[in-house]
């Protein structure tokens, strides 16, 4: 039985995933439960997939979703969520901002204040100016047209029980990216402090265009008039998994 799973979502992250890897191993190994690395590569145009691959040759606890091409941050996230087995889930950006160091910090707020979601709240975050306009202006939009409220200044970065995923997906409406419907199923959770760095290396894969459609995405089904809505979706390619029965 998997006590843990990590959720990654992969987009030309050639640069930063040896690092990534090299950082959150032993983090994972530390806390002491049996684990899964999940990366989703979402289409990825540069040497992702291979880097990946050659990382599961190293640790057989790897397993890699690659889907057909590239559907965006959000639908990545569902799929690897798909395909998680662990008691509890983890989801973790691929490009070293939010830090792997911190990953016991969100598993110990989920038993220590005994709830179903544990979710980092940037005390301070680094990055461009165009990033933090757009963040704070869908922050603020989202309280004041939608029917969920949740803190400023937080992300994907979260830890979950199994159970909280499995309310969500058991909810009714089955629009909206997967972690705005976690509002939205009044999963019960608590937010950690912690500091977001820098990016390692390379360019953030989300231009103006996919920053927009992603803020629409997380918002539109949740409003308060009635307007057209929009389903996730993605398609796997293939699923690699040394340890298990697959096609490896």
């Amino acid at each position: 039985m998997i006590e843990l799973s990590i959720v990654i979502p992969v987009f030309n992250d050639s640069k930063v995933l040896r690092e990534l890897y090299r950082r959150l191993e032993p983090v994972i190994s530390m806390v002491g439960k049996s684990y899964e690395i999940i990366f989703v590569d979402d289409g990825s145009s540069d040497d992702s997939f291979q880097i990946l691959k050659e990382l599961q040759d190293r640790d057989e606890n790897i397993r890699i979703v690659k889907l057909v091409k590239n559907f965006g941050q959000s639908n990545a996230i569902t799929a690897g969520l798909e395909y998680s087995k662990g008691n509890i889930i983890v989801i973790i950006d691929s490009d070293l901002q939010d830090r792997p160091e911190d990953i016991p910090k969100l598993l110990n707020a989920l038993e220590e204040n005994d709830v179903q979601m544990a979710v980092a709240k940037w005390i301070s975050r680094k990055g461009s100016f165009k990033k933090k306009f757009i963040s704070n202006t869908f922050f603020i939009f989202s309280n004041v047209i939608t029917k969920i409220h949740h803190p400023s200044n937080i992300g994907v970065f979260r830890a979950f029980k199994r159970e909280a995923y499995k309310k969500v997906k058991a909810f009714p409406n089955k629009t909206g990216t997967i972690l705005s419907r976690f509002y939205r199923a009044e999963i019960i959770y608590t937010t950690v402090d912690l500091t977001r760095d820098a990016r390692f290396a390379g360019e953030s894969g989300y231009n103006l265009k996919k920053m927009f459609k992603l803020a629409f995405d997380r918002i539109l089904p949740h409003t308060r008039f009635k307007l057209a809505k929009r389903k996730s979706e993605y398609e796997v390619e293939n699923y690699f998994a040394k340890s298990e029965k697959t096609n490896e």
